[in-house]
């Protein structure tokens, strides 16, 4: 599991002039070969050469800069009230980890996991200025999350991946869910109520918003979250609807709305448990066969309802259901990468049912990534989606409540995304700092 880490950047003294005199809240500089997720935090401690922390920063590992060089982009950076000696929080924290600091501290470079838990540990009660920017990754959130139930992680990782799906479909900057906390004196209700950095609106700003969205009436008479993406081009509403606490959802469905096409879109995840070196999902599978049971009667009333011929309403497919099969999901808050998982149409799906492709030497069934002869990835579900190629025209979203109710009639969480493109002359404070990011790259 990738988890946060830290990176000790040393700048010369001429490096740390031009640091120093950077008025955009970024910097970039390349340093030596490193590995790490750039969809995983990455804090960066900015010292110059006498070996005192000034700055710190959210970093990202960029493009090569040369041989066995690699560019490392800070945005986010902000000055400490008082500098901090690197080497006195090294020498306060535990023998097993302190060579390894120091080394870093004297070289420069990328702290493992355990390393930078320690050394953030200390070094937020040597700068308690900055425990509002850091206490996210610190040690007691993460044994506050450790303690939450395996059930609870399951609900929340399911949930969050929905959520991650929506925002990709949407070119919503995934980085906008990390940071995800909750509160232990109450229990939490879903993953949208731990984000913080997110654009809150208040729920009659959402209900006004929303009145005209076939099968909102539904989620607005159940317990539901929501909260709202933007940036230069688009608005993304999100609602987590359920009936059930998060302990005993038995599963979370995507119903994604693109509100420029009137078009609807819903994924159904499933988990592959790993067999040997290979992960796959069996089939038949109780479950699954009565869940596409009840998608099939949809798409049955579905064909009954014609487009209406406009140029907006033209669909390569009106089948409005995928399944993303992917391994199961854990629940890390931390990393908003998405799950390198199989995109299906349903009726792939039934084709695959009676294909002698997934069948073993023994006759048993399942779908692996080998054997499926073609799917979507990512990238390529993003593509037909976000162009509104594929899904229900708009006389069919209009029958889409029966899909909403019957998820959560059935224990799930219906995660219901709106996207919503902006007028052209929209422009935000993220806009502006985006268009900057792409001097990074």
């Amino acid at each position: 599991m990738s988890r946060v880490a830290g990176y000790f950047l040393i700048l010369n003294e001429s490096r740390y002039f031009s640091f120093q005199g950077n008025i955009y809240d970024k910097f970039a500089e390349p340093v030596p070969e490193f590995s790490h997720p750039r969809h995983v935090p990455l804090v960066c401690f900015i010292t110059n050469e006498s070996g005192h922390i000034t700055h710190i920063g959210q970093g990202k590992r960029g493009v090569r800069a040369g041989t066995d060089l690699r560019r490392l982009n800070i945005e986010d950076i902000f000055k400490l009230k008082k500098p901090v000696s690197a080497i006195v929080i090294a020498n306060t924290t535990r023998s097993r980890v302190r060579p390894h600091l120091i080394n870093k501290i004297k070289y420069g470079g990328l702290f493992s996991p355990k390393s930078f838990d320690e050394f953030l540990s200390a070094f937020l009660k040597r700068a308690p200025d900055t425990i509002p920017l850091l206490d996210k990754y610190s040690q007691s959130r993460q044994l506050r999350i450790s303690r939450l139930s395996k059930n609870t992680k399951k609900s929340l990782a399911e949930q969050k991946e929905a959520v991650l799906t929506a925002m990709n479909i949407a070119g919503i900057d995934r980085d906008n869910a990390q940071g995800w906390d909750y509160n232990e004196s109450e229990k939490p209700i879903s993953f949208l109520d731990g984000i913080t950095q997110v654009k809150l609106r208040e729920d009659s700003m959402i209900i006004n918003d929303l009145s005209n969205i076939p099968g909102f009436d539904l989620i607005k008479s159940t317990k539901y979250s929501s909260s709202v993406f933007e940036n230069n081009k688009t608005r993304l509403t999100v609602l987590l609807a359920n009936r059930l606490p998060l302990e005993e959802l038995l599963g979370t469905d995507l119903i994604y709305f693109n509100e420029d096409f009137k078009c609807f879109i819903m994924v159904q995840y499933k988990a592959m448990e790993k067999e040997g070196d290979k992960f796959l999902f069996r089939l038949p599978n109780l479950q699954f066969t009565e869940e596409m049971s009840r998608m099939d009667s949809i798409i049955q009333s579905l064909k009954s309802t014609s487009s209406n011929g406009f140029i907006n309403d033209y669909r390569l497919n009106e089948n409005p259901f995928f399944v993303k099969i992917c391994p199961r999901l854990e629940f890390n808050p931390d990393n908003v990468g998405l799950s390198t998982g199989m995109y299906i149409p349903l009726d792939y799906i039934r084709i695959l049912e009676n294909d002698k492709c997934i069948e073993g030497e023994r006759g048993g069934k399942a779908i692996r990534y080998d054997n499926v002869g073609r799917y979507l990835d990512n990238t390529g579900f993003k593509t037909i989606i976000e162009g509104g190629w594929i899904g229900t025209n708009q006389n069919q979203s209009q029958l889409i409540e029966r899909i909403i109710k019957d998820t959560l009639e059935n224990g799930k969480t219906a995660v219901l995304a709106i996207k919503k493109k902006l007028e052209n002359n929209f422009r935000s404070e993220q806009f502006e700092e985006n268009e900057d990011e792409l001097d990074d790259f």
